[in-house]
């Protein structure tokens, strides 16, 4: 009797609405977009989009968007979300935020760290949101933004982010992982690379070989993300292409990306293109950090499914021929891995494989690591691919198709 007096007790004073909250009097922040001012003015541009939950619902204004774009500038990104109550209602947070973008010439500033960095320190900013570094300023790059499919910003970005998972064709890059990286100081760190305007068409042999803005395409959602922005020293420093991506998570111990669907030219017939589809089944790194100048030792293992010869070479059957195409394949995979460890060294500076983890395993203590210097030695250290590649089927077809049979 007195359990059941002490749970009718509890629920008559734990029962209340004190910490109710209204969702007409939300705001909630899909996207923000940081800029620079124009003319060196102090301060940043920033834009938000805002869902508007009651869009599309009875009682609603028709033809009402589901989201809101508006920009103010204000010293930083934690005092503009309260400033934007002069002129707006909504209690403003960051609870849904699913993306920021920053405009490159942001990104290659002394501002970017710090401007970024307040967002590591408030509670209501989620830690995954991905961060994307456009070519144009972040507030132009989200107005001309109007998914296809999507009616909410969110939405798109939440899906696009999952296709990047399995093509492999720009990084992880949430806000998490960027500035973790930065703070670690022991090789680059990797945003998303976009734009809105396609900006010199340049048709190209390999089908990833792009950065934003290159690649035709008309029509659908009017932006381009590929490839990323490599970050050193808090500040943005190059760009990679979407196979220079795909070759990094190959080359990176910890990520094993999965069915990469590329071509290349055929190794009979090189005037035709074989098409393939490639999973990382497992990538090994030794570093040997004896001398001053270190030695990496990278072996990587890839399964690769060819889905389509237009040259209708019989490789399916000739065993000989499958051993030119596994040979051939393993080559070109170390060249493009060996052109990109180059750029790394010569023109970045830096790692961005995180060979830095299997280099801490070779010292005792984390002075000796230090003063090792990592992100000075790397440049002058001496780096060999090992690509193996296994053939693990041809398709559907048990043989290729015989052209001069079909036109006789």
């Amino acid at each position: 009797m007195r359990l059941l007096l002490l749970l009718a007790s509890c629920l008559i004073i734990l029962t209340g609405c004190a910490d109710k909250i209204e969702l007409e009097e939300e705001g909630f922040v899909l996207v923000i977009g940081v800029d620079l001012p124009e003319n060196d003015e102090p301060g940043l541009d920033i834009t938000y989009q805002l869902a508007d939950p009651q869009a599309g619902s009875p009682g609603s204004q028709p033809g009402s968007q589901e989201y809101k774009t508006i920009t103010i500038r204000m010293p930083d990104l934690i005092s503009s979300r309260d400033m934007l109550n002069v002129g707006e209602t909504r209690n403003i947070n960051f609870y849904h935020t699913k993306a920021i973008i920053v405009s490159e010439r942001f990104a290659k500033s002394d501002k970017f760290l710090e401007g970024i960095g307040a967002l590591g320190r408030d509670p209501e900013v989620r830690r995954d949101m991905i961060l994307l570094v456009s070519k144009e300023r972040a507030d132009e790059y989200l107005r001309n933004n109007k998914p296809a499919f999507e009616a909410s910003p969110h939405k798109f970005y939440d899906f696009i982010s999952r296709r990047w998972e399995t093509n492999a064709l720009v990084p992880k890059a949430d806000l998490q992982q960027i500035l973790h990286d930065i703070e670690a100081d022991s090789g680059l760190a990797m945003a998303t690379y976009t734009t809105s305007k396609e900006i010199e068409p340049d048709t190209k042999k390999n089908e990833d070989d792009y950065l934003p803005g290159e690649l035709y395409k008309k029509g659908g959602t009017p932006v381009h993300i590929i490839g990323s922005a490599a970050i050193r020293d808090g500040k943005m420093v190059g760009a990679l292409t979407g196979e220079e991506v795909r070759i990094m998570t190959i080359l990176n111990a910890g990520l094993n990306p999965q069915d990469i669907a590329f071509t290349f030219p055929d190794p009979i017939m090189e005037e035709f293109r074989i098409t393939g589809q490639a999973t990382n089944t497992k990538t090994t790194v030794d570093v040997d950090v004896s001398k001053p100048q270190p030695v990496i030792t990278v072996d990587a293992w890839l399964e690769i499914r060819v889905l389509s010869i237009p040259s209708m070479v019989n490789y399916v059957e000739d065993l000989s021929k499958q051993e030119l195409l596994d040979k051939y394949m393993e080559k070109r995979f170390e060249s493009l891995a060996g052109d990109f460890v180059r750029k790394t060294q010569e023109e970045l500076k830096a790692e961005a494989f995180d060979w830095s983890l299997t280099a801490r395993r070779k010292f005792f203590t984390l002075q000796q690591y230090q003063e090792y210097d990592w992100m000075k030695s790397y440049p002058d250290a001496d780096v060999k691919v090992n690509m193996h590649v296994k053939l693990e089927g041809f398709g559907k077809l048990l043989r290729p198709r015989n052209k001069k049979m079909i036109t006789d």
